[in-house]
């Protein structure tokens, strides 16, 4: 390859050598105008870790309430108590749910919602237990840090004890919901200081990753952080995963908000690009089709993507926080755009083992 950033040519030779590239390293991908040079870098690491397989799993949403008590500002999801469209699912209805994601045959059932000062974690047992009677062989993806703090609040137990009980009960995995960006200065812009902090969201996948429990890492960009700001969030996921190898892969995810322009293209692929190179412990990247749409995404995979996450989105909050509302509602969409894209498409579960494989 030959590179017009004298830079990337340092760095090739250092991730040829296994060595793991510094904060300072990456902030010159980051500054870099080489982006075939920086795509090559990416996919070079992204084949040597994940080879040419591109996964995606079928999952069903389940929104069990749109109450929240936190006024993140990139969120119009969330309401009042006594907003007229504010709702709860009673446990008939989501058992109701639950039973309806069999005609899809779906692995995967993602169960969200906002942190309603009354759903305590019996409410959250209940609705675990309900979804494992109507689809027993499901696995169940549920509540972020934030929940599982709200939790312990309420209930007064450490999350250990929250996580053993959750555990039991059915869960499989926690979501990476509530890290949005670590840095205290964006978080207080966000209107998310009223939330767990940065410091706390790491503390508790630790705890998760202990008792078994497995989770994705994410980062919220494009929402008037620096770049150093998202090396910072990178480092200190890097570092947790290097204790415990609990985070099953990293998406970066981008937030449209009014009074700041919106990510380029070229900004969302050297994220990507850069999370492949930089998480060095990591295995997975996962491209957000969600945001990107189908033609980003797809372009991802040659820029260290290595999964495509979700067929069917059901649930609303992607789409209130400012993300597309592109549905897929068969896999043929997802395999014919992997196919095109020169790998090999792979269905997979929660915790990425292999469902089928088609060649």
């Amino acid at each position: 390859m030959k590179y017009s950033d004298n830079k990337l040519v340092k760095l090739e030779t250092k991730l040829d050598n296994e060595e793991r590239i510094s904060a300072a390293e990456a902030l010159d991908l980051f500054e870099t105008k080489d982006i075939l040079g920086l795509g090559y870098l990416a996919d070079k690491l992204r084949q040597k870790r994940a080879g040419d397989a591109v996964t995606f799993v079928g999952n069903y949403h389940i929104c069990y309430s749109n109450i929240c008590v936190h006024h993140c500002r990139y969120c119009t999801f969330r309401r009042n108590q006594q907003d007229p469209d504010a709702f709860i699912l009673d446990l008939p209805t989501i058992e109701k749910a639950a039973k309806e994601s069999k005609k899809s045959q779906c692995p995967e059932i993602l169960i969200l919602g906002g942190i309603h000062p009354g759903l305590d974690l019996e409410f959250a047992l209940k609705v675990l237990k309900g979804i494992k009677r109507q689809v027993p062989q499901v696995k169940i993806l549920g509540f972020s840090p934030v929940e599982i703090d709200h939790f312990c609040r309420l209930e007064n137990m450490e999350e250990e004890l929250v996580f053993s009980i959750l555990k039991e009960a059915g869960l499989s995995a926690i979501t990476g919901g509530g890290a949005e960006i670590f840095s205290p200065r964006i978080r207080e812009q966000l209107g998310c200081t009223h939330k767990i902090s940065g410091q706390r969201w790491l503390q508790i996948m630790e705890v998760a990753h202990r008792q078994g429990i497995f989770s994705n890492a994410s980062l919220l960009y494009g929402v008037g952080e620096t770049i150093t700001e998202r090396i910072e969030h990178l480092q200190a996921v890097r570092e947790v995963q290097d204790r415990t190898g609990g985070f099953t892969h990293f998406l970066p995810f981008s937030c449209t908000l009014e009074h700041l322009p919106h990510t380029s293209g070229y900004d969302d692929i050297k994220m990507i690009a850069v999370s492949r190179i930089f998480l060095d412990n990591f295995k997975h990247i996962r491209a957000y089709w969600s945001h990107l749409g189908l033609p980003g995404a797809q372009l991802a995979l040659s820029f260290g993507a290595d999964d495509l996450n979700g067929l069917r989105q059901k649930g609303r909050i992607i789409h209130s926080s400012g993300g597309g509302t592109l549905k897929i509602t068969d896999k043929e969409t997802m395999i014919g755009l992997i196919r095109d894209a020169g790998r090999i498409p792979v269905e997979r579960d929660i915790l990425f083992n292999v469902i089928e494989r088609y060649e």
